[in-house]
């Protein structure tokens, strides 16, 4: 828990320097968030075309809204929830096929913090990315923000713009028809 709490401390600080329009900053942030929202988009719209695009967005928006930025919240909610809006707006504004597998991903699996447990997030995306595919993306986002990047429903309701109990729908359904997807696949 202490981690968490020096990383929200840090973001905010970032964000507060990013106020006074310290580029410097920004470039900290961007490194710092770069492969969680990869990761975020990835499974929210099965668009890996867009990451850069999206990421790019994402921070602009931080550099432009900064002021705005309430310190209430955790500095990860506010960038996630930007992310969630401009994933989406991504995937409505394409012409392409928004469900695209994540087998295309390059091979070098960039968008993975380079970690001990790296060939055990591949292996776990091969085996989970078709059923994540058959949710819809609000779904696929509530179990991204839950089980990969540990936000509490309250946080992901303040995030995505809803209430609570419908974050606890969505993971409802989302968990029920996973569970139906992966007893199907064994």
């Amino acid at each position: 828990m202490e981690q968490t709490v020096d990383h929200s401390s840090r973001d905010a600080a970032l964000i507060a320097r990013i106020c006074k329009a310290d580029q410097k900053a920004l470039e900290i942030l961007y490194r710092h968030y770069y492969n969680q929202l990869a990761r975020f988009i990835t499974r929210v719209t099965f668009r890996e075309d867009i990451i850069d695009e999206v990421i790019n967005d994402v921070m602009f928006v931080v550099w432009e809204k900064a002021v705005s930025y309430d310190k209430e919240c955790k500095p990860s909610t506010w960038i996630f929830g930007i992310a969630f809006n401009k994933a989406r707006q991504a995937a409505r504004d394409s012409n392409r096929n928004s469900e695209e597998s994540l087998d295309d991903l390059d091979a070098d699996n960039s968008y993975f913090e380079e970690d001990n447990d790296k060939l055990k997030q591949l292996e776990m995306t091969d085996w989970l990315t078709p059923a994540l595919e058959q949710l819809t993306a609000d779904q696929r986002a509530v179990i991204e923000l839950t089980y990969f990047q540990g936000l509490p429903y309250h946080e992901i309701a303040v995030l995505m713009d809803c209430p609570e109990n419908t974050v606890k729908t969505r993971m409802h359904h989302a968990k029920k028809k996973l569970a139906v997807l992966l007893n199907e696949s064994n």
